[in-house]
């Protein structure tokens, strides 16, 4: 069985937040990330497995968030002092900006925050354009680690809205 705290760390990066994630944090990753994958725009076996793979890392997060304040979450802020490390990793500052890129995205072209380019298929192409480009810094200008790898396969999906 996978240690939970590499579970953990692993659904933050895919999710891309930080230790001191909210509920509300979680849930537009959420939307982006299935936004980015939905079947209609990513089809395949690879999309599926992308989308379950989505659907466990909500599901887990939602317990941590459920389970703050209890040895599970306090036990881990311990062991990985991740949250502090993180904040100051320059390699997750340009991951976030490039996640929150995305985000910003999906937001405006589902009209989440209100925002006229509702619907304006060629403003999101443009945001996602320039969201892979953030994608493509942590790749270009930092050595492998799972932010990389996760990059990667942030890339690969936002190819498939740009296509």
């Amino acid at each position: 069985m996978e240690n939970v705290y590499l579970r953990l760390e692993k659904f933050l990066i895919l999710f891309g937040l930080g230790d001191d994630f909210n509920a509300d944090d979680l849930n537009r990753s959420y939307r982006a990330l299935a936004k980015l994958n939905h079947p209609d725009v990513n089809s395949g076996v690879e999309a599926e497995m992308r989308m379950t793979i989505i659907n466990e890392g909500y599901g887990f997060l939602s317990d941590v968030l459920r389970h703050r304040g209890t040895f599970f979450t306090d036990e881990y802020y311990v062991l990985s002092r991740s949250s502090v490390m993180r904040q100051s990793d320059p390699v997750f500052g340009q991951y976030k900006k490039a996640f929150t890129a995305l985000q910003n995205a999906f937001d405006d072209y589902f009209g989440e925050n209100g925002s006229r380019e509702r619907g304006d298929i060629g403003a999101l192409r443009e945001k996602l354009a320039s969201a892979k480009q953030e994608f493509s810094k942590v790749i270009n200008e930092f050595p492998y680690s799972s932010w990389v790898d996760d990059s990667i396969d942030k890339i690969n999906s936002i190819n498939k809205w740009l296509e």
